[in-house]
């Protein structure tokens, strides 16, 4: 990210200035600059003024420590004896320099060329094929196919195998894998249980080969926007379409900066990436094993000895949401993956996760999803 000539790291080489324009001693020398490599650097002997007449430009500033990038806001002064090399942000740009007549420059050869890159994507998303979430039932085999697109299969609850090219993978909860432009795969279902899982089919220039055949086990991060990616796809809202590229595409990019991130790693879990306090990562443990009780706050309150203010207090600071809240999101994701299940009538459901009534569940659930849990439970099995 670039800095300004109007910020603070500016200040020991120059700063905004407005002042030179009226005065009659200073020689003016105009210049066009088109081009972004630097090979060489200048420094004058005196302080110099800069005034970009037309287009961007930035002025890189060179010392001990390499390059420094300032994009140029507004006319400027630069201190004497400053290393520097003004270059262009569009194609071309016109500047002048007004200094003192008796002003000396004097120009350093740079051990390693700077060349200013644009900011230009690497990945393009021309277009999804297909998006659609799927419910399969135990024992489904589908024989296999190949096509010319590239192929993402996430797996929100249950086990898929999957072989791509004969060989076997193994899919669970919040696991992903993708298949090549001509790669033969098939899927099947193992085990007693259902399995839900979201296929994409997409086109893609500048898609690593390195995320191809192989089991990522999801990001929180990831997991989330592919949730964004299934609740968007019946939305009717303007750039709908814009926004379903732009989530895969993000979901993609992380996958293919997975390997260096592991190489750097941050906190998995939600527990340790918010939670400095031990109590917290109890009491947030203690929520996820009684999910299935009615939960109030006071039984949290009591199993851990404080107030229901502290109790506010941490999950306010350190998970931005209320105790109620954090508990009613649970309970209501939990109750999706319940109705996927196909196992459990809503009645039944809003009993297990110990909603007061049925009216209350399907209320918070409509408020949610935007869709009723019946309607829910009528789309899943549909598909």
């Amino acid at each position: 990210m670039f800095k300004k000539t109007t910020s603070a790291y500016f200040l020991k080489n120059g700063c905004p200035s407005n002042s030179f324009k009226d005065d009659p001693s200073l020689i003016k020398q105009k210049h066009i600059i088109n081009t972004k490599t630097i090979t060489e650097v200048y420094s004058f002997d005196q302080n110099t003024y800069l005034s970009i007449d037309r287009g961007m430009g930035m002025i890189v500033i060179y010392d001990d420590d390499g390059f420094h990038e300032f994009a140029i806001h507004g006319n400027t002064r630069i201190n004497k004896d400053v290393l520097f090399a003004i270059v262009p942000m569009d194609d071309e740009i016109e500047c002048t320099f007004y200094k003192p007549a008796d002003t000396k420059r004097k120009t350093t050869e740079v051990k390693t060329p700077y060349v200013l890159k644009d900011i230009e994507p690497e990945l393009a998303i021309p277009r999804i094929i297909a998006l659609y979430y799927v419910v399969k039932g135990p024992y489904y085999v589908f024989d296999g196919e190949v096509h010319s697109y590239y192929e993402l299969t996430y797996v929100d609850t249950g086990k898929l195998i999957t072989h791509i090219d004969g060989k076997e993978y193994v899919l669970t909860s919040q696991n992903l894998c993708i298949y090549g432009p001509g790669q033969f795969h098939t899927q099947s279902v193992s085990g007693e249980d259902s399995c839900s899982y979201l296929t994409v089919i997409f086109e893609a220039d500048g898609l690593n080969d390195s995320i191809l055949n192989r089991v990522f086990s999801c990001s929180k991060e990831i997991a989330n926007m592919i949730e964004q990616l299934s609740n968007n796809t019946d939305s009717d809202l303007p750039f709908t379409n814009d926004l379903l590229v732009t989530i895969l595409k993000f979901i993609l990019i992380k996958l293919l900066q997975y390997d260096e991130e592991k190489n750097h790693p941050k906190p998995i879990s939600q527990i340790s990436q918010f939670a400095g306090d031990k109590m917290l990562e109890e009491i947030v443990a203690f929520i996820h094993n009684h999910i299935y009780d009615p939960l109030p706050i006071k039984q949290v309150c009591d199993a851990f000895s404080i107030s229901r203010t502290t109790l506010q207090s941490l999950f306010k600071d350190n998970l931005k949401s209320s105790p109620k809240h954090y508990i009613n999101e649970l309970k209501l994701k939990r109750s999706k993956e319940l109705i996927k299940t196909q196992k459990y009538s809503v009645l039944e459901i809003s009993s297990i996760l110990g909603f007061t009534s049925i009216h209350y569940f399907s209320r918070k659930f409509t408020q949610r999803f935007g869709i009723t849990p019946s309607e829910y439970a009528k789309k899943i099995y549909e598909n």
